[in-house]
C-alpha cells in the first residue's frame, strides 16, 4: 500500500526530483511544482495529482512521468483533502 504524505510534502517531493532532472541542470533551466490536487482515487488507489508545472514547456513528459510515479509510492493524506472539500 503506498505511504501518506500531506500535499506541502508530496509538493517538495516533486520539486526535489524536478530540480534533480539531468536535463533541467544541464539546461541551467529552473522549473517549479504546482499543488497538489485531491481527487477521488482512481482504479489504482491513487488520490492525488499535479496538474502542468512553471517553467520551460520542454520537460512535461519528464515531469509527468516523475509525477506518475510519485502517485504510485504515496497517497495525499486524509486529513489534507478533507480541508479541499469544505
Amino acid at each position: 500500500m503506498a505511504e501518506g504524505r500531506t500535499a506541502a510534502t508530496l509538493k517538495r517531493m516533486v520539486q526535489l526530483r524536478m530540480d534533480a532532472l539531468d536535463e533541467v541542470q544541464e539546461d541551467g533551466e529552473s522549473l517549479f511544482a504546482n499543488d497538489i490536487h485531491w481527487h477521488a482515487p482512481d482504479e489504482a488507489g491513487r488520490n492525488w495529482d499535479m496538474k502542468g508545472y512553471r517553467g520551460t514547456a520542454g520537460y512535461a513528459t519528464d515531469v509527468r512521468m516523475l509525477v506518475n510515479r510519485l502517485r504510485r509510492e504515496y497517497r495525499l493524506v486524509e486529513s489534507d483533502f478533507n480541508a479541499e472539500e469544505d
